[in-house]
């Protein structure tokens, strides 16, 4: 297998603060796979509005400082879905994203779930090992870790 092209999408690594406890957002998509809130960027579209677009439309979180000093960088391949004899190599631009009011409401033509989990919640429930890898650098980055 080879691969074609490299597809980008960009998301928020939503974080909330309260009693001294810090918690993460994730979303269970309905492929069944706990990750952060991402999607592709719509014509004309920073890859900062497009992650804040991305995490309202997923989660309808309006209420959130994007941290945009530094990016954290999921990379893996997948199968093209329209080709599947080939593979995409697909990158994902995440921005911690302080949120300030922590209610969420899923976008049910994509998300099963949203849950906000302490660290070694959300070590425990993210799916995939590049996640966990993101997830980790953004802990480092907010001094937890």
């Amino acid at each position: 297998m080879s691969s074609n092209y490299v597809e980008r999408s960009f998301g928020v690594i939503p974080v909330w603060r309260s009693d001294n406890r810090t918690r993460f957002l994730l979303v269970r998509h309905n492929a069944g796979h706990w990750s952060f809130p991402k999607g592709h960027a719509q014509l004309g579209e920073s890859n900062t509005e497009a992650a804040l677009r991305e995490l309202q439309e997923e989660t309808g979180i309006t209420d959130v400082q994007l941290i945009t000093e530094r990016a954290f960088i999921e990379q893996y391949r997948k199968p093209d879905s329209n080709h599947p004899a080939k593979l995409v190599d697909k990158i994902v631009q995440y921005y911690i994203g302080i949120v300030h009011t922590p209610n969420t409401r899923p976008q049910l033509s994509e998300v099963q779930e949203c849950r906000w989990c302490e660290l070694q919640e959300a070590d425990a429930l993210i799916t995939f090992d590049e996640s966990r890898r993101v997830l980790w650098e953004a802990a480092a980055a907010l001094k937890l870790a």
